[in-house]
């Protein structure tokens, strides 16, 4: 998980700590959706198995779900869970197969 869906300010080694997958700097053009909401390009800065964080001036509201087009994969449901100024983190409600990320964290760089 990326964060406590309640708090929006976590120290970098609570952080770590709570990170399930190891996250890989990308620098990768994504198109997100909201539901019932028009789809939106956003610059996504890192990837792991379990989430991403993407770039943001008006984030959408920690507990939101969202669907995420990362290059080659179908749309992918995630949840926003952490909101720090203009990055916005976000947890996959699947997680990717370690083959798939290791992929698109080699190939979105």
């Amino acid at each position: 998980m990326l964060g406590n869906e309640n708090s929006t300010d976590r120290t970098p080694a609570a952080t770590d700590e709570a990170r399930r997958a190891s996250r890989s700097d990308v620098r990768a053009r994504a198109r997100l959706r909201e539901a019932g909401r028009h789809p939106f390009d956003a610059d996504l800065f890192d990837l792991s198995s379990t989430g991403f964080r993407f770039f943001s001036y008006s984030p959408p509201a920690i507990g939101t779900r969202l669907w995420v087009n990362l290059p080659g994969l179908q749309l992918l449901e995630a949840v926003v869970r952490r909101i720090d100024g203009t990055s916005c983190g976000c947890e996959f409600a699947s997680a990717l197969h370690p083959s798939v990320t290791a992929h698109l964290q080699s190939s979105l760089r």
